[in-house]
């Protein structure tokens, strides 16, 4: 089906589903049933009503909502955290971005990592976000279990609760992430909720696990759902995200094992030997993409980083000063390197990220795609079994080779190896989902490599490597604690 409809369909959709609509909420974790809206079980009465349901939470996912919990082609996505917004706080937090003159001060905090309680109302925003797509999430599980409709068929249960639950634990990891230790939300009922303390990483980790591998077991192998468009969670995403996380935990022989599993499947996936293929609608390399309202004029037929890191319009005006990459990631590149040449452009003085530009077609919006299943086998290879390296290797000369750059040599040592995974991870993933901020704290790197920035000095210490609680969460919920030194600043 298609996701993305006109706002006619859409208008129609979100007033048949009161319930996932998120307006007039006070705060994420204790949203009270909805007043005078159709409730949950009557949502999913048929196939068709629960489709609506599922792809209402793609849409505010990538479209994002508007002061009525509306999806429009007006609201600015960037708020998001799916839409761009860990993307570029997760580029200015680590070394990918600079904040230009003209933008505001909000971006300067996370650029500096300078964040304190009082202005961190922008990374703020990944909280809130999350949490509503965790709620949507929730209320779709709870409907669907509920439902006892006859209209409703067993099939079609299955793959939508696959959907929900492999949507709840993305969410989950970027919050996770972000922000360390989380509430674990997994119902709708605001009176559990509402009072949640925060759950340790290890525990929030579990959740995710179990929500990808229960979503692998309900979801179809093929992308049939999303009428054979990347743009529904199908089980190879679940798969491809178990990788990743379990190379997160240090689960290394499960992430090699996931991550083989993906990339075994030839059928569906192959790498994009032409960069510039990368990031078009349905690629091969695709696992899943978002797909943004054809009418969103914000974006103007392409996806949030295509208006926020590549602000040169359509029709030849002049370059809108915005995002630009930082030297340290400019200078990153090798010779000849490709992704230099054909993933970003030189404007004037500055050089901006180009992997989505501002096009007349219509563009879909990268999650995640098959070379980072290659670096994922590649490390995991390396840190569980070092006499393996050959094989991490290829897995990185695979990606080396389509970016036009020499292969590495088999003799490199294994600490060499780990090198070049690093950099591979920072060349191929720039500028994708916070990938690079990401990498820098799970690998104890963050300390050392951002400290030594010019911008982010004097370094104010590593516990601005989780960005604080929103403080009207704290004041809300008296069982939330904030994040270690955020108080005394």
């Amino acid at each position: 089906m298609q996701i993305m409809r006109n706002k006619i369909l859409l208008s129609g959709i979100y007033a048949v589903i009161g319930i996932l609509t998120l307006s007039g909420c006070k705060k994420m974790l204790e949203i009270a049933p909805p007043i005078n809206s159709v409730t949950t079980p009557e949502i999913f009465e048929s196939n068709k009503q629960a489709e609506w349901a599922i792809a209402a939470i793609y849409s505010k996912m990538i479209n994002g909502l508007n002061e009525n919990g509306m999806s429009t082609g007006q609201v600015i996505t960037d708020k998001v955290f799916s839409a761009g917004l860990c993307t570029i706080l997760g580029g200015l937090s680590a070394d990918e971005l600079t904040v230009p003159t003209n933008l505001q001060n909000a971006d300067l905090f996370a650029y500096n990592n300078k964040l304190t309680v009082v202005n961190s109302l922008k990374t703020a925003m990944i909280w809130e976000s999350a949490y509503k797509a965790i709620f949507d999430c929730n209320a779709a599980i709870e409907g669907i279990r509920a439902s006892t409709s006859i209209l409703f068929t067993d099939s079609v249960r299955k793959e939508l609760t696959g959907e929900a639950l492999a949507l709840r634990a993305f969410s989950y990891f970027y919050l996770v992430n972000f922000y360390g230790d989380v509430p674990l939300v997994l119902s709708t009922d605001f009176r559990v909720t509402q009072g949640l303390p925060r759950s340790p990483v290890v525990k929030v980790y579990e959740q995710i696990k179990a929500d990808l591998v229960a979503a692998r077991s309900l979801l179809a192998a093929d992308y049939s759902v999303g009428r054979n468009e990347r743009v529904r969670v199908n089980r190879w995403f679940a798969e491809a995200m178990l990788a990743r996380v379990y190379l997160y935990t240090g689960e290394y022989q499960q992430a090699i094992t996931s991550a083989t599993n993906v990339i075994g499947h030839s059928a569906l996936f192959s790498i994009e030997q032409n960069l510039n293929n990368t990031f078009l609608p349905n690629n091969g390399e695709t696992i899943l993409q978002l797909k943004p309202a054809a009418d969103n004029s914000w974006v103007q037929n392409g996806v949030p980083e295509g208006y926020i890191l590549y602000n040169v319009p359509a029709s030849g005006g002049p370059y809108l000063r915005s995002y630009e990459l930082s030297s340290q990631l400019a200078a990153a590149f090798e010779a000849n390197d490709q992704r230099k040449t054909l993933w970003t452009r030189q404007v004037n003085a500055a050089v901006v990220a180009a992997k989505y530009t501002r096009a007349e077609k219509q563009q879909y919006y990268n999650v995640i795609r098959l070379s980072e299943l290659h670096l994922i086998r590649a490390e995991a290879i390396m840190r569980s079994n070092p006499g393996d390296k050959i094989n991490a290797i290829e897995d990185l000369n695979i990606l080396r080779r389509r970016a036009g750059v020499d292969e590495l040599d088999d003799q490199l040592t294994p600490e060499q190896v780990i090198t070049a995974i690093a950099h591979e991870r920072r060349v191929e993933l720039f500028l994708e989902w916070g990938h690079r901020w990401l990498d820098l704290k799970r690998t104890g790197e963050a300390g050392d490599v951002l400290s030594a920035i010019p911008n982010k000095q004097p370094w104010w210490g590593d516990y601005q490597l989780l960005y604080p609680i929103p403080a009207d969460e704290i004041r809300e919920n008296s069982n939330l604690i904030q994040n270690p030194e955020y108080n005394v600043r």
